[in-house]
């Protein structure tokens, strides 16, 4: 129990250690809780956390864990959200820290809800979360601890400090959906590429840009499927798993092309996730679990599928992002993109 490493962690006495805090936080309250830590502006602390938030009061699957629900802030800095179980971060401003349970999407980098983006009454379930104050170096405290308690959760957060994923070159983690490490840039022969591997779980990478769109701009990309996550339609919350490349516009709405695994191609539909419903649209253009080595050359007409999809008409390109989501199915998504771009006539731009 986690609660009893808590109590085993404040008996040990580290150099490294300033204080050590537990709270429970209950899944129908949004956040933020405030801790019994103060930071101080450049101090890092480490999260480590356990539990289950459920989605629905009549399907038991339907549920994440910390790395879905867990967000921490000191308020005037930005939000932070651990990776599966847990996460060391260094504050960005000084105060006392707060923990939430994030359901819904993030107005701004503060931690300020969407007002109606989300439904907390029909959460259940609590996370177990453990914060640790540094006064130094939190990888020589975690070495120190890993050495005297066994436990997953601290050789976890050791290994993510040891071990970093590095975020590819130019793309960042979309805010409203937090950072992860299932997406890695490679190169196959002289061709460059990321790698997206997520075991139950989701991430949005995303790319800024501008580009002014016209009646013939094309996106254009190659990619592979390797594991397809879902077996059940896309459209449906309880099986919205998939993989996508999608186009933000200046108008803050995205339009996402997906492999499906068994819709139609041509098939269009608004995100079946409430809060994203009336900012995201999917668009099916492969279809079937064929899943393969070859690379596979898309080119879509920017102008073109919008207006039929979405209504309107687009102006600017702000952002690509690669997508990829696992935690409806509990599944494993996986994918490679490459040779992204852009094109209008002799304008172009290579993305990737």
């Amino acid at each position: 129990m986690i609660n009893q490493l808590a109590a085993s962690l404040k008996e040990i006495s580290l150099a490294e250690i300033e204080n050590i805090s537990y709270v429970k936080l209950t899944a129908n309250k949004p956040p933020w809780e405030k801790t019994k830590i103060q930071v101080q502006t450049r101090q890092s602390y480490t999260l480590l956390a356990t539990g289950k938030i459920n989605w629905s009061h009549r399907d038991p699957e339907l549920y994440g864990g910390p790395g879905f629900h867990l967000w921490s802030r000191i308020p005037g800095g930005h939000i932070r959200n651990v990776v599966r179980n847990t996460g060391t971060f260094t504050a960005d401003s000084s105060g006392i820290l707060e923990l939430g349970v994030y359901f819904g999407i993030w107005a701004n980098h503060e931690g300020d809800l969407e007002p109606h983006s989300n439904n907390y009454s029909a959460l259940s379930g609590e996370l177990e979360v453990i914060s640790i104050l540094w006064k130094n170096s939190p990888i020589t405290g975690l070495k120190k601890l890993t050495l005297l308690n066994n436990s997953v959760l601290l050789k976890e957060a050791f290994r993510q400090l040891t071990h970093p994923v590095q975020i590819p070159t130019g793309w960042d983690y979309l805010n409203e959906t937090g950072v992860s490490d299932i997406y890695v840039s490679a190169r196959e022969g002289n061709r460059p590429c990321i790698k997206l591997d997520a075991s139950n779980d989701q991430g949005i990478l995303r790319k800024p840009l501008d580009f002014l769109i016209s009646e013939s701009t094309q996106l254009k990309w190659d990619w592979k499927l390797l594991e397809h996550p879902s077996r059940n339609r896309e459209d449906e919350t309880r099986s919205h798993d998939y993989i996508s490349v999608a186009a933000e516009f200046d108008n803050g709405r995205d339009l996402t092309w997906i492999w499906s695994s068994q819709l139609p191609i041509d098939y269009y539909f608004d995100c079946p996730v409430k809060s994203w419903a009336k900012r995201e649209t999917h668009y099916v253009i492969r279809t079937g679990l064929e899943e393969g080595t070859e690379w596979l050359h898309e080119s879509r007409n920017l102008f073109t599928d919008v207006g039929r999809s979405m209504g309107f008409k687009p102006k600017r390109i702000t952002a690509i992002w690669l997508i990829g989501v696992a935690t409806f199915q509990h599944a494993k998504a996986r994918a490679e993109f490459s040779n992204i771009s852009l094109k209008d006539g002799k304008k172009s731009l290579q993305i990737l």
